[in-house]
């Protein structure tokens, strides 16, 4: 049998660095010597005899032939990882740590009844939560300090592949009496956020992009604007002073009794997006944290289904409000 030319290494270094960027950060996540992973792509150019990467002062791009090997690379670097991983767990237990992110969006509603299910089943797993924002999370997800997140769809690090988890969509939160035209789980158009005081995430935020977005197409011009990237203190701002913020239902729905806060679907327009799981393309997730992804994925959908009546809902309360 023919002997390949390609060794594990110069495949991994290759595809380090070209994620990375930088042969000193690819060194850093392989825990390698800088050296070392340049001597791997050198030699891994050599043997095959073409050029892989093109080297700028600014970033590296794919060669025709960077490109074949790089996609390639992904696909035989996972599959023998995931070989190792289904030998390793042939015969054990579900155990050892997995460590995931989650934005705060999600940790508010969704993380206690998926982890007293996940613990319920796989007591000996340990686990290590990092809660983050989507740009952070990703970036700690690319260097291998992450399992996987879940974060808001958008764009993906080259090396990160995302798979769908759900849909969320906004909603207007405010201390309760406030927008009284409004009936509590009832809709509200944008324009009930004129002349308000918002509190919206950091520019680092993916969200915040999008409400900037749609704030300015549509012509709202809010009193003031203060930046904020902890749900906890906007929530705490919102229920108890004349602050207002869109957040996502998801974290909204402790507060589904109107007691606290008070919530209106976001309409006209209407504002969703996606929540996806991200984990590194070359690596399989261990079946460990391939089944709390599952959970996790579950108790998002379940959070998001217990909104399924609330267009029919608002419609029927913004009636009898109206009618008084």
């Amino acid at each position: 049998m023919p002997i390949p030319k390609i060794s594990i290494n110069g495949l991994r270094a290759f595809l380090a660095v070209y994620e990375a960027q930088s042969f000193s950060k690819a060194a850093e996540r392989e825990n390698a010597t800088q050296s070392g992973m340049s001597t791997q792509v050198k030699n891994l150019e050599l043997k095959l005899g073409t050029p892989l990467l093109n080297r700028t002062r600014k970033d590296y791009s794919l060669t025709p032939a960077g490109q074949i090997v790089y996609r390639e690379g992904q696909a035989i670097v996972s599959a023998l990882l995931a070989l190792e991983t289904d030998l390793a767990e042939m015969n054990d237990d579900i155990t050892g740590l997995v460590r995931f992110g989650l934005i705060p969006s999600l940790t508010r509603s969704v993380l206690t009844p998926a982890l007293e299910q996940y613990k319920s089943g796989f007591p000996k797993v340990e686990l290590s939560l990092l809660e983050e924002y989507s740009g952070a999370l990703l970036r700690r997800v690319l260097d291998g300090e992450l399992d996987f997140a879940i974060v808001p769809s958008g764009d993906m690090p080259t090396g990160l592949t995302a798979r769908f988890v759900g849909r969320d969509r906004e909603m207007i939160v405010a201390r309760p009496g406030a927008l009284p035209d409004h009936a509590h789980l009832g809709s509200a158009p944008l324009s009930v956020l004129s002349g308000a005081r918002l509190i919206v995430p950091s520019k680092s935020n993916i969200r915040r992009s999008r409400i900037d977005t749609l704030l300015s197409a549509h012509g709202v011009h809010c009193a003031e604007i203060m930046e904020m990237d902890g749900m906890l203190g906007t929530l705490e701002m919102v229920g108890k002073t004349d602050w207002m913020a869109i957040l996502p239902s998801a974290i909204c729905h402790a507060d589904k009794d109107g007691q606290m806060r008070k919530l209106n679907l976001l309409s006209d327009p209407p504002m969703n997006f996606d929540y996806v799981l991200v984990q590194k393309t070359e690596s399989p997730l261990p079946r460990a944290a391939q089944l709390l992804a599952d959970a996790l994925t579950t108790h998002v959908n379940r959070i998001l289904a217990d909104w399924t009546d609330l267009d029919t809902r608002s419609i029927a309360q913004d009636e009898a409000v109206h009618q008084k």
